[in-house]
């Protein structure tokens, strides 16, 4: 194990602060030249075996651990009831990939192609995103034939890729109420799209999951990306580093050089320094905190906590999230949940089944979506009416970056072709939020509602200049109206799924938000529904936008080469610089901007 001595003794070419998703990818890939040394400084450990990790069925359970987790959370939001909400981000070796419910999915070709609208050139599906995509994955179809012929499942090799680090494969466990899902989505004039990965993800389908299939445990960034190059000399993971500033030199009218770093291990300072490169990774919440430590960010929020002003950029803004409802309905007692697996002597079942064969509950994960655009959720007439409503706002023109988002969110908006809520169906009671309790002797599925193309924008700065203070992080959940109106429209589309067949003969019951009477079908009020949404919203941890990639004058922190502006050496590669959210979850996006940032810096070396 190296210690901070030798690691500071090392002479660098580049230094990586943060070993998670995008960091660890990097550093894999600049390490593949053996001339060429690479340090990674994470704050965490490197915990290799965790079950709530590695094992597929445990997805979601290492949230909330000190260990792997930073647990953060958000101010009070005013417009979600004063609730300060949960806000993990993994810390050790493989950051969130390492600890997220292992979702693997793509966004729309819009999605992408609209990061190149906002300014950066190749920025898109075509010239980028799809290549790097698919040099991220191994792309395993279904051996099991239960699964394998599943009518709802796709495989399109232009798509997908074959030889890449991290392996995306299907679950190997279906939940009772998989199909029936499905099929009610389809009968509700929601199409089956069999390969999400195309660049269109309207409709129901099954997703890929960061498993491989081989040991049947999650492939993230340290398991697919650092574990295979450990071995490599040049490569060099100090964890239990936590980084204070970054070494910045300025002159008058030359660009800032970045010269190293100062951080912490064992209450000791160290320094250690980069030849070329120093590089942030250390994701949308502790990217802006460590830049605003080291004199990069708005002078009002610097001087505030003592901090010299370098270059006074819009570090921190521009934060997006996607919010989720938990929509939990009791299902028959016989059927298999995730929950099933409190009752110890079932769980020692399961464990002798995935430690034997790979099989059962514990090789499972989230089966089911569904990805629903505008016309899926509101009449012509609440449509027209919510498009009036996006385009009073006065908010969405405050500056030239939110003004060119909305002009791409108002233009997706009447789109069939694209995604604006999320369904997942998970097949057990979540509970991150303020839930009523489970009731023993109960058993639970929740159809997760997640709205894609939030129009609210928050902040994350830090609170002092203490480095060890974690960030305020500000989303300001709800302050657009329409974000609302759009998770209301997506509880009133499960309700109507919820009596729906095949859907509603599966001896379902509504229990959160409740049947409006015991012994009545009248439905919940607008108003109600609506209230019970600010209640109940929850994030569903995708912060992106805070070190923007976009033009300067639009309120970018970093060009299309990822480089902060300002700056000769200094860059961001994390899920921060994505300037607007995309119509999915980002773990594969991260990756292939990581991939493709490798790129762009070995160009730059002339490589």
């Amino acid at each position: 194990m190296t210690s901070a001595e030798s690691f500071c003794s090392t002479t660098f070419d580049y230094l990586i602060l943060g070993g998670g998703t995008a960091g660890l990818a990097l550093a894999a890939r600049l390490s593949e030249d053996p001339s060429i040394v690479v340090g990674v400084l994470e704050a965490g450990e490197h915990i290799d075996e965790l079950p709530e990790i590695s094992v597929p069925g445990m997805m979601g359970q290492a949230l909330g651990n000190p260990k792997v987790d930073w647990a953060f959370s958000t101010v009070e939001q005013p417009a979600v009831l004063n609730r300060k909400i949960f806000s993990p981000r993994g810390k050790g070796v493989g950051g969130t990939s390492a600890i997220n419910f292992l979702v693997y999915q793509r966004a729309s070709e819009e999605d992408y192609d609209a990061i190149e609208t906002l300014g950066n050139p190749k920025w898109n599906w075509k010239d980028t995103f799809l290549e790097y995509l698919m040099k991220v994955e191994t792309y395993v179809p279904p051996t099991d034939p239960a699964i394998a012929n599943d009518p709802h499942i796709g495989y399109t090799t232009d798509y997908h890729g074959t030889q890449g680090p991290l392996k995306a494969s299907f679950s190997a466990w279906f939940n009772d109420l998989h199909a029936k899902f499905m099929d009610t989505l389809v009968n509700m004039g929601v199409p089956i799209n069999r390969d999400t990965g195309n660049g269109r993800n309207v409709g129901a389908s099954v997703g890929p999951i960061s498993v491989d299939p081989e040991t049947m445990t999650r492939s993230h960034a340290g398991t697919a990306y650092y574990t295979p190059n450990s071995h490599r000399s040049n490569l060099i993971l100090l964890t239990g580093a936590h980084v204070t500033k970054i070494l910045l030199k300025s002159s008058s009218g030359q660009p800032v050089v970045a010269t190293g770093v100062e951080f912490s291990k064992d209450s000791q300072r160290f320094t250690a320094q980069a030849k070329l490169e120093v590089i942030l990774a250390a994701g949308a919440f502790q990217t802006p905190q460590i830049l605003e430590l080291s004199g990069i960010g708005k002078t009002d929020v610097l001087t505030k906590h003592g901090i010299q002003t370098i270059l006074d950029l819009p570090v921190g803004e521009n934060l997006q999230d996607h919010l989720t409802l938990p929509f939990i309905h009791e299902v028959p007692k016989d059927s298999a949940t995730f929950d099933s697996l409190r009752d110890p002597h079932f769980l020692e079942q399961q464990l002798s089944l995935y430690k034997t064969e790979k099989k059962g509950l514990l090789a499972g994960s989230i089966t089911a979506y569904g990805y629903l655009p505008s016309n899926k959720l509101f009449d012509p007439e609440g449509l027209t009416a919510l498009q009036k409503q996006v385009s009073q706002d006065t908010m969405l023109i405050a500056s030239p970056s939110l003004n060119k988002q909305s002009m791409l969110i108002k233009k997706w908006l009447p789109d069939p072709n694209h995604a604006q809520i999320e369904l997942l169906q998970f097949p057990f009671f979540l509970s991150f939020g303020p839930l009523p309790e489970r009731q023993e002797g109960k058993t639970y599925h929740s159809i997760m509602i997640i709205g894609l193309h939030p129009l609210s924008r928050g902040s994350v700065h830090i609170t002092s200049a203490d480095p060890f203070s974690p960030p305020e992080i500000d989303p300001r959940y709800f302050s657009n109206p329409a974000d609302l109106e759009f998770m209301a429209s997506g509880v009133k589309f499960v309700r109507k799924l919820m009596r729906t067949e095949p859907y509603a003969s599966a001896g379902c019951k509504m229990y959160d938000p409740p049947e409006k009477s015991a012994d009545s079908n009248e439905d919940l009020s607008d108003d109600e529904i609506r209230e019970w949404c600010r209640t109940r919203v929850i994030s569903i941890f995708h912060p992106i936008g805070t070190a923007a990639m976009m033009p300067k004058e639009d309120g970018g922190v970093v060009d299309p080469s990822l480089k902060v502006y300002g700056t000769k050496n200094l860059r961001v590669v994390d899920a921060s610089i994505i300037p607007i959210e995309l119509s999915t979850h980002p773990q594969a996006a991260v990756y292939a901007i990581a991939e493709r940032a490798s790129d762009i810096i070995k160009a730059a070396r002339g490589q």
